[in-house]
């Protein structure tokens, strides 16, 4: 059964898809069905989609995180193919703002590693940890999408449900759609 968010506390990984299907004693002659689309639109729109919201913005999260170590690992291979000492550049230092910078020594980079930690690495260390950090980033995206995609199912499942128990068609007739296992 569905029940208010705000007291239970519930996400989509609560819901149960079973308690969609009709039980006999879940029939109540003086109860209509009306009652239980309402909960069923509500659980929807304050669970689901919200849920569905936070996912996205995760993921979101990550990809920003992804395109600054790419864009890390190419201001990296970018330095290591100048030959001349010291290095001279234009450094971004915030919000696009660029100015002239000299590097004496360019051995060595600090890498931001996570949870506020900086590690001294050489080029090619610090190429090889942007590349297994962007494999493992990558694949917690993936994962963030499965689930977002999961999100998405349950809700049109439950949309589909709540118009075969109101006898609406959830599909419109005038777009052919196309069914894979027909």
């Amino acid at each position: 059964r569905v029940v208010s968010t705000q007291s239970t506390g519930m996400s989509y990984y609560d819901f149960n898809p079973e308690s969609l299907q009709i039980e006999e004693d879940d029939v109540d002659v003086s109860r209509p069905i009306s009652d239980k689309v309402l909960k069923y639109e509500e659980f929807v729109n304050e669970v689901l989609k919200n849920d569905l919201k936070h996912v996205l913005e995760e993921r979101d999260k990550i990809y920003d995180e992804i395109a600054e170590y790419m864009k890390l690992q190419t201001s990296i291979e970018r330095l290591n193919t100048i030959e001349t000492r010291p290095i001279r550049e234009m450094i971004d230092v915030g919000c696009n703002f660029y100015m002239q910078a000299e590097v004496k020594n360019a051995d060595f980079i600090y890498v931001d590693i996570g949870m506020g930690l900086h590690v001294q690495m050489t080029f090619d260390e610090a190429l090889r940890f942007l590349t297994k950090k962007i494999d493992q980033l990558t694949i917690k995206s993936e994962h963030i999408t499965d689930k977002s995609v999961d999100i998405k199912a349950r809700i049109k499942l439950i949309i589909g449900a709540l118009a075969e128990l109101q006898g609406v068609s959830s599909q419109s007739s005038s777009k052919p759609r196309y069914d894979p296992f027909s």
